[in-house]
């Protein structure tokens, strides 16, 4: 189980754990398959999001043995090439270096071991062996072999890319942004905004500063002032970015082979639509990039997601009042997001084709600053619970009783924004598709 899920074990519902795992596992993917006629009965017109109906573009279409519109048609640039022209094309195919096609990289020398043990404790993950592999290498395309067929719009949202950082280490977080320039449509990327929420490490500071300038402007540095945590930076880079669509992306990841295309499709035809990627494993020691969940290749509904990557309208985030504020640091807030999309007319689509490697930290490596010890999560999570769950709040309550008694703060502006959107009812949320059946009744 990965390290956020049993940071979660005592402050979250048995319910939406179980959502998680059997998303994450792809035991959910056939069940909400949006093209799977044959699996569900007809949606009943009073549960429809009024502007959530038909969420497949008709313009994404499958095209047999074709490859699809975006698909690269030549290899990957080389290792040893720089990322200067921000395209995934190359004439010739990669060479072989450290962790190339995600391969992991073993180290057995005393030295290196000792290192690797630093490297691990200092940031949750082994720099050591992120700093011998090329930031543009390359990584296996695990995807369906369906996915390689579809054709997307022509014309679709740009991007912007926001990524907040914290002491993160030098080559995790540049190979972030390599991977993006190097695996996108340089016409969809409109600019990757970087937020440093306040770091202390030297070599964020002028060193970055100085770096980012080979990108042209295509790459902005955003600084707060204090630490500000996950949640606000977030927020930060939200209400900084520019473009039609913004992606969260975390500070140490690699996305795959034609990721972009497929989570912007469905935001094309229906802009109250977060789409999800399906999130592949970085190991933290070895860096081999590898599949982690179950595959498919059409996307389907969730209730919820798990909060590091997704994609969602900018204009729409803005209208939903970005994370509530009062969501402090860490923790909660992609329950809040999921219950305000879904109650407030939105939907949340899991994206089989969009591939994203991310690498699950051993421990947290820095603390909450003035806010350590302090019960963060679990007033996240009351503030949660008590502006979207309704009577359902004493529910978390049997399993959490503790946790009535931890104030939530002032609920006003998020209780306002939840009438001022005529958003529906949790009970609404829990029991929408109750009478939806995956095969008709004999």
């Amino acid at each position: 189980m990965p390290v956020y899920m049993r940071e979660y074990n005592l402050c979250v519902l048995s319910y939406f754990r179980h959502i998680h795992s059997q998303i994450y596992r792809g035991q959910w993917m056939t069940l909400f398959s949006a093209n799977d006629a044959s699996a569900k009965v007809p949606l009943p017109d009073a549960w429809q999001n009024p502007e959530l109906a038909g969420s497949v573009d008709p313009n994404t279409v499958f095209v047999g043995d074709k490859l699809g519109n975006y698909e690269p048609k030549k290899p990957e640039v080389p290792s040893d090439q720089p990322v200067a022209s921000f395209h995934a094309y190359a004439e010739e195919a990669p060479s072989f270096s450290l962790g190339e096609g995600g391969l992991p990289v073993a180290i057995s020398d005393e030295e290196g071991l000792r290192e690797s043990k630093r490297a691990e404790q200092e940031y949750g993950f082994n720099t050591y062996v992120s700093d011998m592999i090329s930031l543009n290498r390359t990584i296996p395309d695990i995807r369906m072999d369906e996915c390689k067929h579809w054709n997307y719009p022509e014309t679709l949202p740009s991007v912007s890319v926001v990524i907040v950082f914290h002491n993160e280490g030098w080559t995790p977080l540049l190979r972030t942004v390599h991977s993006v320039l190097l695996r996108s449509p340089p016409e969809l990327i409109k600019e990757i905004v970087m937020v440093d929420d306040y770091s202390s490490k030297e070599h964020l500071k002028e060193k970055l500063e100085k770096y980012i300038k080979r990108f042209n402007g295509k790459v902005r540095l955003v600084r707060t002032d204090d630490r500000e945590g996950l949640i606000r930076a977030r927020t930060i880079g939200a209400k900084h970015a520019t473009a039609d669509v913004i992606i969260f992306l975390d500070a140490h990841c690699e996305v795959n082979t034609n990721w972009l295309p497929p989570l912007l499709a469905p935001i094309k035809h229906n802009r109250r639509v977060m789409t999800v990627p399906v999130i592949d494993g970085i190991d933290a020691n070895t860096w081999e990039y590898r599949s982690v969940y179950g595959q498919a290749d059409r996307h389907f509904r969730s209730p919820t997601h798990a909060g590091g990557l997704f994609a969602i309208d900018r204009l729409w985030f803005q209208e939903l009042g970005y994370y509530d504020e009062g969501l402090q640091i860490w923790g909660g807030e992609q329950y809040e997001l999921s219950f305000k999309i879904w109650q407030c007319g939105g939907g949340i689509l899991f994206v089989p084709c969009s591939h994203v490697g991310h690498v699950y930290r051993s421990h947290m490596p820095y603390t909450f600053g003035k806010l350590s010890g302090k019960p963060i999560i679990s007033t996240n999570m009351m503030r949660v619970i008590r502006t979207w769950m309704d009577e359902y709040a004493q529910y978390y309550f049997i399993r959490e009783p503790q946790a009535q008694n931890v104030d939530p703060g002032d609920l006003t502006a998020q209780l306002a924004l939840k009438e001022r959107l005529h958003c529906k009812s949790f009970k609404w949320y829990v029991f929408q598709e109750s009478d939806i059946w995956l095969l008709k009744p004999a």
